[in-house]
């Protein structure tokens, strides 16, 4: 059974992924880590760093308000 903290943060990525509209080759290039490695974070198998996670999130936010203006 996978801890708490890992599929929290699978389910972090997953939703920073489809908001983002990436696939997993796309996200782990932003990232700098394998399309393994982002299969592991999204399955939870891994821990997600979390520069990745806020990175992401980063890139979220500049998306939105790129789109507002």
């Amino acid at each position: 059974m996978c801890p708490r903290p890992l599929k929290s943060d699978a389910n972090r990525l997953n939703r920073l992924l489809w908001e983002l509209n990436l696939v997993n080759i796309e996200a782990a290039e932003i990232c700098g880590v394998s399309e393994r490695t982002i299969y592991n974070w999204l399955s939870g198998t891994s821990k997600i760093h979390p520069s990745a996670l806020k990175l992401l999130e980063l890139t979220l936010r500049l998306q939105q308000s790129a789109v507002k203006v």
